[in-house]
């Protein structure tokens, strides 16, 4: 297995796992790299793409919830426990099915398996112990940028899962695409992808539910409590100093392409001997960076014609060229 590369695509369920998976699949094999798709998830049994190895075939979830009479959470970790006694099966199907061939890892949608629970850890170690070098890629739905709650729930829930898989990790913050459907963002896009400050939104909403009066004395004592709390969280993610996000859309091929470079950076695969073309990654590009992302996305899925800063903007921009 020496030298062999992949992504572990991790994230809560509905943050795009799979549909990332086809996508980032599709795209790098367009550029000639040769790339598989390795299903690790016992209950997905709908899978929109041809999986070289599916661990479906050494266990399945609803026959594990059947048997046991377990719930879906605790039916996946028995899943995941057995995979790791199992380790032997997976060696030997990666070792058939995916030599010298770069690999995606979709993984199952349930968080506690990256934050609390041991066995995924060990799983990964053991792909590392085998020559695998891997990057821990974490999806986060974009829409939680409209929520600051949910944002630092979701920040604190990356930081949780970088310290607990212990390999490079990369943060996508995915369906950039649909996230004007939820209106203005509070903050520019580029204060969501840096992770600086996040003790910033709690103060924010403090602010707006200053402007509400309420008669509730009880229900003002209990938000003001959580909003505590909440910066309490936010400054802990702060002093770490580790969380960013890179956003994207599965259908701009310009985002998947920066974060296939910044994967590759993770991951090692740019600087493997024979990998690189002219300092180019197998034909992805070097051209855009992440302020050229950020702005190619503000264009494309956040400016909004109607809204007279967005438009007050783009006269400005038109103006100054």
């Amino acid at each position: 297995f020496h030298g062999m590369y992949g992504q572990v695509i991790v994230g809560a369920p509905g943050s795009g796992k799979t549909t990332f998976s086809r996508g980032v699949n599709d795209f790098l094999n367009s550029i000639q790299r040769e790339t598989v798709i390795v299903n690790l998830d016992p209950g997905n049994d709908v899978l929109p793409y041809d999986a070289a190895v599916n661990v479906m075939e050494l266990i399945n979830l609803d026959e594990v919830m059947e048997d046991l009479h377990l719930g879906p959470n605790g039916g996946l970790i028995y899943c995941i426990e057995y995979m790791e006694k199992n380790l032997d099966w997976l060696k030997e199907q990666l070792e058939q099915h995916c030599k010298d061939k770069y690999v995606l890892f979709d993984c199952p949608g349930q968080v506690e398996i990256y934050t609390h629970h041991t066995s995924m850890r060990n799983i990964l170690a053991a792909l590392n112990g085998w020559g695998w070098q891997l990057c821990v890629v974490h999806l986060v739905d974009a829409h939680h940028c409209s929520d600051a709650s949910k944002f630092v729930a979701a920040a604190l829930m990356s930081l949780s899962s970088m310290t607990m898989l212990e390999l490079p990790h990369v943060n996508v913050l995915s369906k950039i695409d649909l996230v004007q459907r939820l209106g203005r963002l509070d903050f520019n896009l580029d204060y969501y992808t840096s992770g600086y400050e996040l003790a910033r939104l709690p103060e924010l909403l403090s602010k707006k539910e200053e402007h509400v009066t309420s008669h509730n004395t009880v229900l003002v004592e209990a938000q003001q409590r959580l909003r505590r709390f909440e910066a309490a969280v936010a400054n802990v993610i702060d002093d770490y100093s580790l969380v960013n996000f890179i956003p994207i859309s599965i259908n701009d091929k310009d985002t998947i392409a920066y974060a296939c470079r910044i994967i590759d950076k993770a991951n090692g695969y740019l600087y493997s001997i024979g990998k690189q073309i002219d300092g180019d990654t197998q034909g992805i590009g070097r051209a855009l960076e992440l302020d050229d992302i950020l702005e190619l996305i503000e264009e494309r899925y956040l400016f909004d014609p109607n809204d007279p800063y967005d438009e007050q903007s783009s006269r400005s921009e038109d103006e100054d060229t």
